[in-house]
């Protein structure tokens, strides 16, 4: 643990008492100076308490996680539970929504949520909240009204997690909705809150219930002390990009510093000028460090990150003439659809354990799992897709068979069986090779071919060696990746990050890499739109996007397009 030098409105901020606002943009030391007011609390809690500190995705809690051991000593970090969200509101329902409901409580997983909503006719969200109160069936989505209501109608359960977590700190505040700020306003009560915030970053004004006002909302209700470290930055200080980032945020002119740099497309498409960059950029900073660094490639549009992540998959030409190899890399995008991907793979697993028809029909049904998630996401074609896949399925549970072309390279694939071996990770890929042959098993194996979710260290290969019969098959494997995907989805697996992630850009808050390439595509995805009026959300977004770099921003963009700042 380093000793950190403080400033004098540091100090302020450890003898600060009451609640307490910390304002500031990317890499101003917002997290460490929270964590060090947390230091300073330990020596004074009970055995059983602990400080509570939230943020929005797994990515930044990974973040925090990781930069504890700069601030804190190992017996201080027993004591900090670094958590999503999500993964907090789980914990509140799961042991308390009892109460509300008079019933054991149970959960819909993600992608058996889309699937249900693609199914239903009525209002889901009339639904959902009826599936919560009269059978005490919850969705993510009840998890925080759920968890605010509990705690705002109960005293006792108040007392009980403020006892536990007298000291609560919420990062990346100015995005809380409004059932978030319930949570920490009924725990103001009694814990200490700390809440650390960006008035710039807030890009999620689209989403219901977040509130451009979230901060006054604060200031009012829990009179905290305010400090400002707007003026800092640690994350890459002497760099420019965070005054080019500002520049851009307020469309002011401003010299574009040499660590950002634009290349234009006329002719080539963006994808593959993406490709280049990545490449290009690895050998810069290799050179220059020594090191492989972390690179993201941001888009505006998730359809255009799919399209980046299909190119950098596959060899091809480079502009130069050259070849340009492969890239290994994440696709973080769109992660129900992908479970359900996984789910027909893991439906494979379970083939030797089931009679011909039986898992053929199996895994059909997992198919048409995924495309009603598909549907629950307005995917047109998807309906067609379901119903064929139905008729086929019927076709085999009666005997006879399938007109389907996916059906029958599936009854085909089970006749020449392949030997499993119970080494998951070897086994996932001889599943996924089976699928493959038609349309629809082709975009089932490209969904999941990225998916880093089997790594022999991971929950999901424990959870599936655990399955394993120890001679055929994996028993009831669709069920074990289910849930270890459900479980994924609000914990935090401690895993090293890819070295090469494509997302878009709201999937890149919280997140810092070593490189940032932001891909412009030249009818879909631009940064910028026509209309003045919509710009004020676009240049928050890009700010996000350019302040996720430590070193380096590559723009890829059309000829032709906005300026993001004025021309000097």
């Amino acid at each position: 643990m380093a000793e950190i030098e403080l400033n004098e409105k540091r100090q302020a901020i450890l003898q600060s008492r009451g609640h307490v606002l910390i304002e500031g943009g990317p890499g101003c030391g917002k997290t460490t100076i929270a964590l060090l007011k947390a230091r300073g609390v330990i020596p004074q809690l009970r055995l059983e308490q602990h400080v509570l500190f939230l943020s929005f995705s797994r990515a930044a809690v990974r973040q925090v996680t990781d930069r504890l051991p700069g601030v804190l000593t190992r017996a201080d970090r027993r004591v900090i539970e670094v958590r999503t969200f999500h993964a907090f509101f789980l914990e509140v329902v799961r042991s308390q929504g009892q109460l509300l409901t008079g019933a054991p409580v149970r959960f819909i997983t993600p992608e058996r949520e889309a699937q249900r909503r693609a199914d239903h006719d009525g209002d889901w969200q009339v639904e959902i909240d009826r599936l919560a109160r009269q059978e005490s069936v919850f969705v993510f989505e009840t998890l925080a009204p759920i968890a605010a209501e509990l705690l705002e109608r109960s005293a006792d359960v108040r007392a009980l997690y403020s006892a536990r977590y007298p000291l609560v700190i919420v990062d990346e505040f100015q995005d809380t909705n409004r059932d978030q700020w319930r949570v920490i306003k009924a725990l103001s009560e009694r814990s200490t809150i700390v809440c650390l915030a960006d008035p710039d970053q807030r890009i999620f004004d689209h989403l219901p219930g977040v509130d451009e006002h979230r901060i006054q909302d604060v200031r009012t209700a829990l009179e905290p002390v305010s400090f400002d470290l707007s003026e800092d930055n640690h994350r890459s200080p002497g760099s420019g990009l965070l005054d080019y980032a500002n520049a851009v945020l307020r469309n002011r002119p401003s010299a574009r510093p040499d660590n950002v740099i634009v290349k234009w497309y006329r002719y080539d498409n963006a994808e593959a000028l993406a490709h280049w960059a990545v490449v290009a950029v690895q050998r810069k900073l290799v050179q220059e460090t020594g090191v492989p660094p972390t690179i993201a490639v941001l888009t505006r549009t998730n359809l255009l990150a799919a399209r980046v992540s299909e190119v950098l998959a596959q060899d091809r030409t480079a502009p130069d003439g050259g070849r340009l190899a492969a890239i290994d890399h994440v696709l973080q995008v769109d992660p129900e659809l992908t479970a359900a991907a996984a789910l027909v793979v893991a439906s494979v697993l379970e083939w030797r354990l089931l009679e011909r028809n039986q898992a053929v029909a199996y895994t059909l049904r997992h198919l048409a799992g995924y495309y009603r998630t598909k549907l629950g996401r307005g995917t047109s074609g998807a309906r067609k897709t379901i119903t064929t896949v139905q008729r086929a399925i019927e076709a085999i549970d009666a005997g006879r068979d399938p007109v389907s072309k996916t059906a029958k390279v599936l009854l085909e694939r089970f006749d020449r069986p392949a030997e499993l071996t119970g080494r998951p990770v070897r086994d996932w890929q001889v599943a996924r090779a089976r699928l493959a042959g038609s349309a629809e098993l082709d975009e089932i194996n490209k969904r999941v071919r990225l998916l880093r979710v089997l790594r022999a260290t991971d929950s999901l290969a424990s959870a599936l060696q655990d399955a394993w019969d120890g001679s055929a098959g994996y028993q009831r494997a669709a069920d074990v990746v289910r849930i270890a995907l459900a479980e994924d989805a609000v914990t935090v697996a401690r895993q090293e990050p890819a070295l090469v992630s494509v997302m878009n850009m709201h999937k890149s808050k919280g997140k810092e890499f070593d490189a940032v390439i932001i891909v412009e595509g030249r009818h879909q995805g631009q940064l910028l739109s026509d209309d003045l009026s919509g710009q004020e959300v676009e240049r928050r977004l890009l700010r996000v996007a350019i302040t996720r770099a430590r070193q380096l921003v590559v723009f890829v963009r059309p000829v032709g397009a906005q300026p993001l700042t004025p021309q000097t």
